[in-house]
């Protein structure tokens, strides 16, 4: 049987799959758009307990174990990607941050590739300055190089078309959510919950000018009732349990741990509102835009309060589809929660608009659609006689949704945790239709064709924190 096949592509993401982080989704996103049409090898970090090599439909994941510092982690990951790129060849390059474009622009004479530059991760928050200029600085490098360049909004578009040398690079392909999973899901039998917050915490600022706002809101609303969803560190943990009894409101939070993305419906839907934290972009030659979270309330038909930011703007259509406020005003965000929370009618019908938004402009469908185009139009169709493959039937091993923490048991369909739930999650979740293999690193040596790793004494073991967070 012929099929069409476009090239071997290589996909390059400073983070991990399978992962519920924001990175993790999206990099599942672009790898469910390149199947079946596609097969690509896909280099990430490797999370604890995580397999080295598996295949997953048609693409090999190939994960590097880094540990150390950030630079140390980075490093590890950039010495992979010379070893993968000394042993195979590629049609197509598509990498996620400019530590990967430093990595290809050194060995850029020895490629005959296109790159494909989606600038998406960014810096740890505590990154000190010089840090930022080199990051600024390659991420510049890194679009120069790319023959296209993929954003997510129409802002960031603006801020690059202004360069003529970049303009024509640019494709637009807005994030999107799997609006079916996302859909409204009914609640009856559950207590709900005045606010839910899905996030990363990771920003202690940002999460004080939360709090405080919190705090207000409840002389208003004494029985407030909040819901913290997303991965939280011990040493932020700790400082946030802290912050939350100085502020009187350890009775009013509940703490619900890193849910997967099939958990996180339920939870969203039991909110009266819905969380945006003041975040402000990443950043980078092009400012980072992160707003995942506010797509997947506006598909489960929560009304969202927000930051006054750039993208969010877009998305919202300037406040018609959620309630604004200034991202750092803890007066503003408790008087628009207050909003939301007192006037249930008017509510309901900006996330009913919100929702018909998102099903029709800001789908997971739509998303992979235009990935697809953009990378059949970057190669030339190849004939190739093989027969299709079936793709494997064995199915994954699903995560229990109740997640322990000291003893204490939460999920989405419970009450939540008075205190922090551990996370991120190690337990080594494997995503469906994926056959592991889980080798001892040292025995591992570096073949052609990408089957990955050379190793080194200075390739650490992986800390479980997230790195690319």
């Amino acid at each position: 049987m012929n099929f069409m096949r476009l090239g071997h592509i290589l996909i390059l993401s400073f983070s991990s799959y399978p992962s519920p982080s924001r990175q993790g989704r999206l990099l599942g996103n672009l790898i469910s758009a390149l199947s079946p049409r596609f097969e690509a090898d896909i280099l990430t970090i490797r999370e604890s307990e995580l397999g080295y090599i598996e295949k997953f439909r048609k693409h090999r994941l190939l994960r590097v174990p880094v540990g150390g510092t950030y630079m140390q982690k980075v490093e590890s990951f950039q010495r992979a990607i010379s070893r993968q790129l000394d042993g195979d060849e590629y049609d197509i390059i598509h990498f996620r941050s400019p530590w990967e474009g430093q990595t290809l622009a050194q060995n850029r004479h020895t490629l005959d590739a296109k790159f494909i530059y989606e600038p998406s991760l960014s810096l740890p928050l505590d990154c000190d300055e010089e840090l930022q200029k080199t990051f600024i600085k390659l991420d510049r490098l890194s679009m120069d190089m790319a023959d296209l360049i993929i954003i997510p909004s129409a802002h960031q578009e603006h801020l690059l078309k202004a360069d003529p040398a970049l303009a024509p690079k640019l494709r637009l392909i807005p994030t999107g959510v799997d609006v079916n999973l996302f859909d409204f899901e009914h609640t009856t039998g559950l207590s709900p919950l005045d606010v839910i917050w899905v996030d990363n915490f990771t920003d202690w600022v940002a999460t004080q000018t939360v709090f405080e706002g919190f705090a207000r809101l409840k002389e208003t609303r004494g029985e407030l009732s909040i819901g913290l969803v997303g991965p939280i560190t011990t040493a932020f943990a700790n400082d946030l349990v802290g912050l939350i009894a100085r502020l009187g409101l350890s009775e009013n939070v509940k703490f619900f741990g890193v849910q997967e993305e099939e958990d996180l419906p339920l939870l969203i839907s039991r909110g009266r509102a819905a969380l945006v934290g003041p975040r402000g972009p990443g950043p980078g030659a092009l400012p980072r835009e992160d707003c995942l979270n506010l797509l997947e309330y506006m598909a489960c038909r929560t009304p969202v309060v927000a930051p006054r930011l750039p993208y969010v703007t877009e998305v919202t259509c300037d406040g018609e589809l959620a309630r604004l406020y200034a991202p750092d005003s803890a007066i503003e965000l408790s008087r628009a929660l207050l909003y939301v929370l007192n006037n249930p009618e008017k509510a309901v019908d900006m996330a009913e608009l919100a929702y018909e938004t998102v099903r029709e402009e800001y789908t997971a469908a739509s998303s992979r659609r235009r990935l697809v185009d953009l990378y059949a139009n970057l190669l030339a169709p190849m004939i190739s006689e093989d027969s299709v493959i079936t793709a494997g039937t064995r199915a994954g091993r699903r995560r229990d949704s109740s997640i322990s923490w000291q003893g204490q048991r939460t999920s989405s369909t419970g009450v939540g945790s008075p205190v922090p739930v551990n996370s991120p999650i190690d337990d080594g979740f494997h995503a469906g239709d994926m056959d592991t293999a889980n080798l001892n690193f040292e025995d591992l040596r570096f073949e052609a064709s990408g089957v990955l790793l050379g190793g080194s004494l200075e390739d650490e073991p992986t800390n479980p924190s997230h790195p690319a967070n």
